[in-house]
């Protein structure tokens, strides 16, 4: 049986190098560890002790290194990092997006009478854990040069770049916010593990026709925005 003990630590998880950087750079003490193709760096950041992960792109890689840096590392809380395709209206490149649910967009078992996005025996959509996101509401105000919002993220194994998509998206995800590809695999490792779990995302692109564009233009900002919200928030 699985037993979480405190440890002090809290795992940040980003699935690309340029998500994970700012914050590489600003730890202490790192040491860099080797699981496989996963890379850990362990070490002091803002004061305390934390697993910076790069996981990976998708789902599966996010659920993989979710489950691993749990039991290697029992952090009392994980947080999702990185970039995401704002959807909700009036967002704009570099907002701010925490996510107060998650929920898989790309899951159809509607045959069977569940919802869109809900898997068989699992919840529709994974709350993040209530103290973490009003921490992160708390770490929003002081938070300077970028918009924060609250609400729903949604995640696939797709680079969301069209409006016929983000119609879909938005027709079966009601006051969606933002698209990505980890969050909800990793939001469904923690509710399984029973670790408190919160996504902070910031907006690279608008999900639409431009978005292979948008985002490599401004990935960066994205990073940098969302990489600052953890800081505040750890």
């Amino acid at each position: 049986m699985f037993e979480q003990q405190k440890s002090g630590t809290v795992a940040v998880i980003g699935a690309m190098e340029q998500e994970i950087e700012l914050l590489k750079s600003k730890m202490e003490q790192v040491k860099t560890e080797y699981f496989g193709k996963f890379t850990v760096y362990s070490g002091l950041l803002c004061g305390k002790h934390v697993a910076l992960v790069l996981s990976g792109i998708g789902k599966a890689n996010a659920a993989a290194v979710t489950a691993l840096v749990v039991g290697k590392y029992a952090p009392d809380y994980v947080i999702n990092t990185g970039s995401a395709g704002g959807i909700g209206q009036g967002l704009k490149v570099g907002d701010v997006v925490i996510g107060t649910r998650v929920a898989h967009h790309d899951v159809d078992v509607t045959a069977f009478g569940y919802v869109p996005g809900q898997i068989p025996q699992m919840p529709a959509e994974f709350e993040s854990d209530a103290e973490l996101v009003d921490k992160a509401v708390v770490a929003a105000d002081a938070f300077d040069g970028a918009t924060v919002h609250k609400g729903l993220i949604v995640s696939g194994d797709q680079f969301i770049h069209s409006s016929e998509k983000v119609d879909f998206i938005r027709r079966n995800f009601n006051g969606v916010l933002a698209v990505e590809m980890e969050a909800a695999a990793i939001a469904q490792v923690c509710f399984q593990l029973d670790v408190p779990f919160v996504t902070v995302r910031a907006v690279s692109d608008s999900a639409d026709e431009q978005a292979d564009i948008s985002f490599d233009e401004f990935l960066k900002i994205a990073s940098v925005n969302s990489a600052r919200m953890v800081m505040n928030l750890i």
